[in-house]
């Protein structure tokens, strides 16, 4: 019977990291998949503590690996004029105007977000890309942080966890993580997501504040609160933490 065990921590500047101790594992490795997922392979004759010292001592190789990786990323479609995508509460619109600022409206009683740009410039430029993806971020975030900590709350009360502090982030890796502190951080971009998937990501880092790797009982306790839990890791990967 093969040996092995898994721990999800979250690393400051590089996000989720999941560490694996494997008996078939040689030496220490640590990979950056193309999703952004970092995994550190541990022998099994080492502790999960040897594996987070072996993180460290590559993080400068990991973040250059992200950063590549989020590169790739800019090559997507560039936005285009009109309606970008809803959230549980808002429609969030682009639409050119002739000035030269930036401008975030409010329209109709605030269910509708307007990001106002030059006309004169282009939406093909990375430098107004950056500019839009910020003004955007920085309207999810505020939606974020009125909803997301009440709604972790809820779920919380309801199902029988408890956590700590709970942080908004913006990163580009991952959904959600959960420290070693019962810490909870969750991505600004849920905000983008159907309600019943921000429900399983909130309930997934809840279920970590208990059983910190995962392994059969995190996925028996998963499926215990979303019994369509399966269908809804394959509905997760349709979806990235980035606008465009």
């Amino acid at each position: 019977m093969q040996h092995m065990s898994e721990k999800v921590i979250f690393k400051e500047g590089i996000g989720e990291v999941k560490l694996v101790r494997k008996a078939r594992s040689t030496r220490l490795r640590i990979s950056v998949k193309a999703s952004g997922e970092v995994l550190v392979s541990i022998p099994w004759q080492f502790t999960f503590s040897r594996g987070e010292e072996f993180l460290e001592e590559k993080r400068e190789w990991v973040l250059r690996a992200l950063k590549k990786m989020e590169k790739r990323g800019v090559t997507r479609k560039p936005p285009e004029p009109g309606f970008l995508f809803a959230t549980l509460h808002k429609e969030y619109h682009l639409q050119p105007w002739d000035s030269v600022k930036f401008q975030i409206r409010l329209k109709q009683m605030e269910k509708e977000v307007i990001l106002w740009y030059p006309a004169h410039l282009s939406l093909t430029e990375e430098a107004v890309q950056a500019k839009i993806r910020m003004l955007l971020e920085g309207a999810l975030r505020y939606e974020a942080k009125r909803y997301l900590p009440v709604r972790a709350r809820e779920l919380a009360t309801r199902l029988g966890y408890t956590f700590q502090a709970l942080t908004i982030k913006n990163n580009r890796t991952n959904w959600g993580s959960c420290s070693s502190l019962k810490n909870i951080n969750l991505n600004l971009h849920l905000m983008r997501l159907p309600e019943r998937l921000i429900d399983f990501i909130i309930v997934h880092e809840l279920v970590h504040t208990q059983i910190p790797n995962h392994g059969p009982s995190f996925k028996a306790r998963l499926r215990s609160h979303f019994p369509d839990a399966d269908p809804l890791e394959k509905m997760i990967r349709k979806y990235r933490p980035e606008l465009f």
